[in-house]
């Protein structure tokens, strides 16, 4: 807030928006500059805005929604600056990856960040072959008019059991988050009459799933030779499952053979 209202240039994706934002923080207008910043106009916009910081005046760059170059414009102008020697300094924000990381019941300690995929084309064939074969989970970012058809891509590579973790309008008034397969999530979005907002998406690697279905004979394979808290602690590590949840589902597994 503090920057916003003492620097005179702002670089923005949309000048109303922007604007709007100012005004709800009772920050004046009329005095500073604009310069915008999007996808069609980044080559001129960055040439803009290179010169304002090389007439020693400072630029604050904000996006419509989220963090600047998350899946935003501006890795141009900040490539650029770092190769002329201008110093750029983050203001930390509201970002939608680590927002949904925070709540998120999909193991994310290592992921791919894809941000949007391509909408069609060789690209997204590519990107959805990666998607399909990639050893970690995904975090993807997509739009309400095309999420259907991103879900209808993955469950024809055969990813319908995949475990899927859906943010929608996070922090807004209508978020919603949706834990299921991909399957499940695909008919769940497919009875909407409308949907709406911005939607994050991680799903969970094919490995990873792989090893969730043979949860059982894992259990099996192990407790000959292992004591039951390091076959819970293996299962942990391979599954979905937390370290309690695997040990309760092992002392039943054992509890279940000495009955029979």
């Amino acid at each position: 807030m503090r920057l916003l209202s003492t620097v005179s240039v702002i670089g923005c994706e949309n000048v109303v928006r922007t604007k709007s934002l100012l005004h709800s923080l009772r920050i004046e207008d009329k005095d500073k500059k604009f310069i915008v910043l999007n996808d069609a106009n980044e080559d001129h916009a960055t040439t803009q805005i290179l010169a304002t910081l090389n007439s020693t005046q400072d630029v604050v760059i904000v996006s419509d929604a989220g963090t600047p170059l998350v899946s935003d414009p501006g890795f141009q102008l900040i490539r650029e600056a770092h190769a002329t020697g201008i110093s750029a300094v983050p203001v930390p924000g509201p970002s939608a990856v680590s927002t949904l990381f925070s709540v998120c019941p999909i193991p994310l300690q290592e992921y791919r960040f894809v941000g949007f995929f391509a909408k069609k084309g060789k690209k997204r064939s590519n990107q959805l072959a990666q998607l399909q074969t990639a050893d970690t989970s995904t975090i993807l970012f997509e739009s309400p008019h095309r999420i259907l058809n991103t879900l209808e891509d993955m469950l024809e590579l055969g990813m319908g059991e995949r475990s899927v973790f859906l943010g929608r309008e996070m922090t807004k008034r209508f978020e919603e988050y949706y834990h299921a397969t991909l399957r499940e999530l695909h008919d769940v979005l497919s009875d909407r009459s409308n949907i709406k907002g911005e939607l994050v998406l991680v799903i969970d690697s094919g490995s990873r799933a792989q090893s969730a279905w043979s949860e059982d004979q894992l259990k099996k394979a192990l407790l000959p030779y292992l004591k039951p808290t390091q076959v819970a602690a293996i299962l942990a590590e391979l599954t979905e499952l937390t370290r309690g949840e695997a040990y309760a589902h092992v002392v039943e597994h054992v509890e279940d053979s000495t009955q029979v």
